[in-house]
């Protein structure tokens, strides 16, 4: 079991977050899971990412079974809606001492824990040999990278969800307090006197904190916890990423592919930021005039916008068009 101590101070600031690392954090939590089968869905859009990005740091962190995943990966966020490079800096900044601790804990275990160490693989310990703070400036690199691929041309639709997720929650505080909340978030979370019981076969008990962070999770039916448990390097406040309520299928299902085609289908997603032709030729492996070519109907559409500035032009998703690629999959 793990048990979290919730005085009156971490009852007061029990808050909830919407963390866009976390949310890639938790997609690429799907790497591990080997009882879906085949590559399709969310599972599949990572296993490519990370392939065709050549992802190595994050594809050794995320391809074992071992019970630890370092923490610093996840940063506590520090507003209800924090942005995704507040979050990479954090990444990018972990300090030295916290990082090789939690690096020891991946590879050694924690026995009064119950977790697990493991085999470093070879593409970490060669990258870590370059000094810490080189190693978490390549990793926050490639989550950048994840998120820009996979993440982010469905982050707007991934978003509401989850506000919607948490708007439910505040209902259910003001109706039955927040003690009554904590104990809906997951089956395995139990409260009676003033603790959070965690049904685990990990154990440990933390006390001392100053608060309790709550982040709605879209790829789990689990919950993932951050618990500092056994005190270690600048000590992080308790993290809960509890699996979302059941909502519409988020991703870009069959009716955009047959409104519009593959190939403009996937153009159209990656116009979440503004891109240019020569960029989209290159991310898409298409040659320029192919490109011009989708972009010309998808703008006569209405499904993009075009400006120029100086000598380039750059084309972007309407809000007609995200609202599309948001469409529920047909069932």
């Amino acid at each position: 079991m793990l048990y979290l101590d919730m005085d009156r101070t971490v009852l007061a600031n029990t808050r909830f977050a919407i963390s866009p690392l976390s949310t890639a954090i938790g997609a690429l939590r799907l790497l591990r899971d080997n009882k879906r089968p085949g590559g399709g869905g969310w599972r599949g859009r990572i296993q490519e990412t990370v392939r065709d990005r050549k992802l190595v740091l994050l594809g050794s962190l995320f391809s074992g079974s071992w019970d630890y995943v370092p923490d610093f990966l996840t940063p506590q966020p520090q507003t209800p809606a924090t942005g995704l490079q507040e979050e990479l800096h954090t990444v990018a900044t972990t300090d030295s001492a916290r990082l090789r601790w939690e690096l020891q804990v991946m590879a050694q275990g924690v026995s009064e824990e119950r977790l697990a160490g493991r085999v470093v693989p070879v593409v970490l310990r060669d990258a870590l040999e370059r000094g810490e703070q080189d190693f978490a400036g390549r990793v926050a690199a490639e989550l950048h990278q994840l998120w820009e691929w996979a993440v982010a041309p469905q982050w707007s639709a991934l978003r509401t969800r989850m506000e919607v997720d948490i708007g439910h929650r505040a209902q259910t505080i003001a109706r039955h307090g927040l003690s009554g909340m904590l104990a809906t978030l997951h089956p395995r979370v139990l409260w009676s006197d003033d603790q959070l019981s965690l049904v685990s076969r990990f154990r440990g008990r933390t006390s001392g904190s100053t608060g309790l962070v709550l982040t709605p999770s879209l790829f789990t039916t689990d919950l993932r916890v951050v618990i500092d448990s056994i005190p270690g390097p600048a000590t992080r406040q308790p993290m809960f990423a509890y699996p979302c309520r059941p909502g519409p299928e988020t991703r870009t299902g069959p009716t955009v592919h047959a409104l519009l085609g593959v190939t403009r289908a996937r153009l159209l997603s990656d116009l979440h930021t503004p891109r240019t032709t020569a960029e989209l030729s290159e991310r898409h492996f298409l040659a320029t005039s192919t490109v011009s070519y989708h972009l010309g109907i998808l703008h006569r559409t209405g499904l993009i916008t075009r400006t120029r500035t100086g000598q380039h032009v750059r084309y972007q998703q309407t809000p007609r068009a995200t609202d599309l690629l948001a469409v529920p999959r047909p069932r």
